[in-house]
């Protein structure tokens, strides 16, 4: 039977004060086992190991081995929690690398883009071959944007003439390219 504390003499005290460097090699290598089958570098877990250790430094003096060793234990969980909360709030701060990201491009393809060069070159060999006034006020309404009444004041012609000519060239162009925005 043990005798409480206060009836120990000064001679009869156990010391609890051990031996860090012992220790320490009696315990690195579970400690870092401890951080390498939960960390994915090994650099990381022994940069968790190293603050274990540094950290437990604060309370080595009046703990016995079994104790000393629980803290350390209990210390290496919190780094590591530590470090799981640091390296996800790191994560989501980074900024994403989209060059290694395959994403369909917008741009049309190769041979979309030859289909549309087929058809511009179509509907630019159909307006060369309207009748000249028709041509002119298919360019400066389709073209430049002008409106019928524009159109019909710049050319000299009623708005009802302008709206002929443009359906006359519209049915040529898309009898001979297609249906599309012109």
């Amino acid at each position: 039977m043990s005798k409480p504390w206060a009836e120990w003499s000064e001679a009869e005290t156990p010391s609890y004060d051990i031996d860090v460097d012992v220790f320490a090699r009696e315990h690195q290598a579970e400690l870092l086992h401890f951080f390498r089958g939960r960390v994915a570098h090994a650099q990381d877990a022994a940069d968790l190991a190293q603050e274990s250790w540094s950290r437990l430094m604060r309370y080595r003096h009046g703990q016995t081995a079994e104790s000393l060793r629980k803290l350390l234990f209990a210390i290496a969980r919190n780094v590591l929690n530590n470090h799981w909360r640091w390296h996800a709030l790191h994560q989501i701060e980074e900024p994403t690398d989209f060059a290694e990201v395959d994403v369909a491009s917008a741009a049309p393809g190769l041979e979309r883009q030859w289909q549309a060069r087929r058809q511009l070159d179509a509907l630019e060999a159909t307006v060369a071959a309207l009748p000249a006034k028709c041509r002119t006020v298919f360019l400066l309404s389709r073209v430049e944007g002008l409106s019928n009444a524009q159109v019909a004041q710049r050319c000299g012609i009623s708005v009802k003439m302008v709206e002929k000519h443009l359906a006359k060239a519209i049915v040529q162009c898309r009898a001979q390219v297609g249906d599309f925005e012109l």
